[in-house]
């Protein structure tokens, strides 16, 4: 029960006792009874229930991001646990529940269910668009570029049109916050699957990538840290892309260092032993 609704049905016990303990028995007006005690509880109440009702509003809209459920979406992730961020999302509301369907797209469509993945980034995509939302700006901006980057990984014939949307996210998010590890991480990834012809560059993938991993040194944004061990991968699929084996191996190395059960920076590893 939030704040605003323990005030609430306090002030509810609190005014029902004072109104039994003060107001009287109905008082004669004219030829008409009037129940003061009836009115003013009625009124009251009225106040009572519009205060609920503001409380709810207020959970519903501006759920903030939670560490632990964070952390949870992203463990479910890096193990391919399809079942466990099914769960996850039955209850995730905001940031969450927009991060949980971006995973749950993600998985759907390595599994060939490309509507599946595309219906689930619509979830993600109305969360992160809604006035209401409550999170971090940049944060919210940067998750939202990223999906709309998804977007065009499994539909390219929409990358004229997500494109935009996808660089005025993600300029949005940096502006708001120049230190936000997951802007950069995000940038670097754009950068690196989007066709030279079109801007894409691999210098500008690893130098975002590079900020990314820099600015998750000093990352204490509770409620949005993620992604500093994906960084890890995208820049060693970075220095692959520039030929450089060695590194990219050593980058996925650190990615397993940060989290163990992460399939795959594995993956990568067996794939590229020398």
């Amino acid at each position: 029960m939030t704040i605003v609704m323990m005030y609430c049905l306090q002030m509810s016990l609190n005014t029902h006792s004072f109104l039994s303990n003060t107001i009287p028995v109905p008082i004669h007006a004219g030829l008409s009874f009037i129940n003061i005690k009836g009115i003013a509880m009625n009124l009251i109440t009225k106040n009572i229930y519009s205060l609920f009702a503001a409380a709810i509003t207020f959970n519903t809209n501006y759920v903030f991001a939670e560490q632990s459920t964070i952390d949870s979406i992203e463990l479910a992730s890096q193990q391919h646990n399809l079942s466990e961020l099914t769960e996850i999302a039955k209850n995730a509301a905001g940031y969450d529940a927009a991060l949980v369907n971006y995973r749950l797209a993600i998985a759907h469509n390595i599994m060939g269910e490309t509507e599946k993945a595309l219906a689930l980034l619509d979830i993600a995509q109305a969360v992160l668009l809604d006035d209401k939302l409550g999170a971090d700006k940049s944060e919210a901006n940067a998750l939202l570029a990223q999906v709309y980057g998804y977007r065009i990984s499994i539909k390219p014939i929409t990358g004229f049109y997500y494109g935009i949307k996808s660089n005025n996210a993600l300029n949005n998010a940096v502006q708001i916050d120049k230190s936000n590890p997951r802007a950069h991480l995000v940038k670097g990834i754009i950068a690196l699957n989007t066709p030279s012809m079109f801007g894409g560059s691999k210098q500008q993938a690893l130098s975002s990538l590079n900020a990314s991993l820099i600015h998750y040194q000093n990352d204490n944004n509770d409620g949005y840290k993620w992604g500093q061990a994906e960084a890890y991968v995208w820049r060693g699929l970075t220095y692959l892309a520039l030929n450089d084996v060695q590194k990219a191996v050593q980058d996925w190395q650190t990615s397993l260092d940060l989290a163990p059960n992460y399939t795959w920076p594995k993956v990568l590893i067996n794939n590229n032993k020398q």
